[in-house]
């Protein structure tokens, strides 16, 4: 099995609690061993438990992808110890714009930022080793990585983007896109989605209907 409903606390929104790539998944120190065994088989990597900058949004404030993983300056020395004893590489960006994983996307071949973070962006293109990088708002919203779900095989986009956006994304991308919602119609993709190229977790609220969209546009469903 690919694909794993849950919740985090009762909260649906896993995407603000977790970040995967196709080496290990990160998820809040609190979280059960269950949940941990649960996800660890569906992503098919090994689940790590640890806080972020003292909370449980490691989504929320880590961005990145198989290569490099990027971190607000805020994050604690204990829980970059843990990162180091993991062997797990990652970047720290000295930036007031904390909240990374809202303000990029990124996989294996390109990066999306908001505007904020355009004075990091020779400094994370380094750091995550892609071919391109530029600045976007999806729909006029600055959250750039909020509104998208990405590995490298398929990318579910919110339905408030354009075509137009749409066919910019698949294109700087390579990869198929589909726009679409989570959580019984939020379209803040990345809120509701922990995925790599193995499978996705996804929120405990979202609908058959927007389970199989996210199943098919992440590239699993043929």
């Amino acid at each position: 099995m690919h694909l794993l409903q849950t919740s985090f606390n009762q909260d649906p929104n896993v995407g603000l609690h977790g970040f995967a790539n196709d080496q290990f998944c990160l998820l809040p120190a609190h979280t059960s061993d269950d949940t941990a065994r649960k996800v660890e088989k569906v992503l098919n990597v090994p689940v790590h438990l640890l806080n972020m900058c003292g909370t449980s949004l490691l989504g929320a404030f880590i961005a990145g992808n198989n290569k490099c993983i990027l971190l607000p300056h805020i994050a604690f020395d204990a829980e970059l110890h843990k990162l180091d004893k993991l062997n797990i590489p990652y970047k720290i960006l000295t930036t007031d714009y904390t909240a990374l994983g809202n303000n990029m996307i990124a996989n294996d071949h390109a990066c999306l930022i908001s505007e904020d973070l355009e004075p990091w962006k020779d400094e994370i293109k380094k750091a995550l080793q892609v071919e391109k990088i530029t600045v976007m708002h999806i729909d006029d919203a600055p959250t750039t990585g909020s509104l998208l779900a990405l590995n490298n095989k398929g990318c579910l986009l919110s339905a408030f983007a354009t075509e137009e956006d749409a066919q910019f994304v698949e294109k700087f991308f390579g990869v198929p896109v589909t726009r679409g919602t989570v959580n019984l119609g939020s379209p803040y993709i990345r809120s509701g989605i922990i995925t790599n190229g193995h499978g996705f977790v996804f929120g405990g609220r979202t609908g058959g209907p927007e389970a199989v969209a996210i199943d098919e546009a992440l590239g699993f469903l043929k």
